[in-house]
C-alpha cells in the first residue's frame, strides 16, 4: 500500500497540470480571436451539447416510453380468459342462463372495462396525467366538416367490405362464408328485438366501443409506438392492429388511420371518440331500419357480395379520393411530437 500511495497522490497535481494547459491553450484562442470566454464555460458548453444530442426534452419527458403494448395485449388475453372462466362458473352455479346475443356485450364491456381500469393505474404509477392524454376540445372546432368525413368513412367501409370480401370469396369461399356467418350472428339492434335489448346493444356501439377503443388505440398504442418508432409507422401499425380485429379489415384499417390523424391533428381524443360514435350510430340506425332489420343468412350474404361488389367499386371510387385527399393534407411530419407532450407544455 505505502509503494501506491505515491502513485494515487500525483493524480491531483496531474489533474491541476491538465487544466492548466488548457487554460493556457483557450487564452491563446483568446488572444487570435478577440472571443471572451473561459475554461468553465467551455466545459458547460460541451455538457449541454451532450444533453441536447442524447436526451432530448420529449425523449426524457415522455412516460409512453415506459409502457409496453405487447404488456397490453397480454393483459387483454389474460383478462378475457378470466371473465371467460368466472361467467361460466356463475352460470354453472347459480343455474343462470344468459342469451349468446347478450353474452357477447357483457363480456366486451367487463373485458375492455377492466382492461382501461388496469391502464389507468398504470397510468398513477408512471405519473401519467389523463388530462394530458385526453387532451382539450378546439374552440374553433368545424364540426360539419368532420360530420362529412365520418360519411366518407361509412361509404369507403361498407364499399371495402363488398370489393375486399368478393376477392377474397374467389380464393377462399369457404372461409368468407364462416366470416360472414359470424358476421350474421354478430349481436346487433334488431327493430324485432325488445326494447331493452336494443337499448343495451347502442349504448355499447354508441358510447362503450367509442371510448373504449379510441382510449386504447390512439391514446395509448398510437403514442406508445410513435415514441419508439415515430408518428409515421405508428400512424400504420396502429390502424393495421385496429383493423385486423374487425372483420373489415380493409374497410376499418383506414377507419382508424383517419382517427388517429384526428387524434394528432386535434391533440384531442375527444373528436375521434364522437367521429366513432356517429359512425356507429349510423350502424345502429341502419340496422333498426326495416331493410335492415332482414338478418340474411351467410350464403345469402356471400350471392349478395357476387352481385354487388361493382357497386361497392363505384362507392370506393366516390369515397377513396376524399379520404386520401384528408390524409395527404393533414398527414404529420415525420418528427411531430405526440399529443400527450404538446398537451404537456401547454
Amino acid at each position: 500500500m505505502q509503494n501506491l500511495y505515491p502513485l494515487c497522490k500525483c493524480s491531483l497535481p496531474i489533474r491541476e497540470l491538465y487544466q492548466q494547459i488548457t487554460q493556457d491553450r483557450i487564452l491563446e484562442s483568446k488572444d487570435l480571436t478577440g472571443a471572451d470566454f473561459s475554461y468553465a464555460d467551455i466545459r458547460s458548453a460541451n455538457f449541454t451539447n451532450f444533453t441536447k444530442h442524447d436526451m432530448t426534452p420529449e425523449k426524457s419527458n415522455n412516460p409512453f416510453l415506459q409502457l409496453k403494448v405487447r404488456s397490453l395485449l397480454l393483459r387483454f388475453v389474460l383478462v378475457t380468459i378470466v371473465v371467460g372462466i368466472g361467467i361460466g362458473l356463475i352460470q354453472g352455479f347459480s343455474g343462470l342462463k344468459i342469451n349468446d346475443k347478450l353474452m357477447t356485450p357483457i363480456i366486451y364491456i367487463v373485458v375492455f372495462g377492466l382492461l382501461c381500469l388496469w391502464v389507468l393505474a398504470d397510468f398513477n404509477r408512471l405519473g401519467i396525467n389523463l388530462n394530458y392524454v385526453i387532451g382539450r376540445l378546439p374552440n374553433n372546432q368545424r364540426w360539419l366538416p368532420l360530420i362529412g368525413l365520418v360519411m366518407m368513412m361509412l361509404v369507403f367501409s361498407f364499399s371495402a367490405y363488398l370489393v375486399s370480401f368478393y376477392l377474397l370469396s374467389l380464393a377462399a369461399p369457404s372461409f368468407v362464408e364462416r366470416v360472414l356467418r359470424g358476421v350474421a350472428s354478430s349481436p346487433t339492434p334488431r327493430k324485432t328485438a325488445p326494447l331493452l335489448y336494443n337499448l343495451f346493444q347502442a349504448f355499447v356501439l354508441v358510447i362503450a366501443a367509442p371510448v373504449a377503443e379510441e382510449f386504447l388505440f390512439r391514446g395509448i398504442i398510437l403514442q406508445r409506438w410513435a415514441s419508439k418508432w415515430g408518428i409515421r409507422s405508428a400512424l400504420v401499425v396502429s390502424s393495421l392492429l385496429f383493423g385486423f380485429l374487425h372483420p373489415n379489415v380493409v374497410g376499418l384499417s383506414v377507419f382508424g388511420l383517419i382517427l388517429g390523424v384526428l387524434y394528432i391533428k386535434t391533440r384531442t381524443l375527444i373528436v375521434p371518440i364522437i367521429c366513432h360514435a356517429l359512425n356507429n350510430s349510423v350502424v345502429v340506425v341502419l340496422t333498426l331500419l326495416p331493410s335492415g332489420s332482414k338478418t340474411l343468412s351467410a350464403t345469402k350474404m356471400l350471392e349478395r357480395l357476387h352481385s354487388d361488389w361493382l357497386f361497392g367499386l363505384v362507392l370506393m371510387a366516390l369515397s377513396l379520393p376524399v379520404l386520401v385527399r384528408f390524409l395527404s393534407q393533414n398527414w404529420p411530419g415525420k418528427d411531430a411530437p405526440i399529443p400527450y407532450s404538446i398537451n404537456a407544455n401547454q
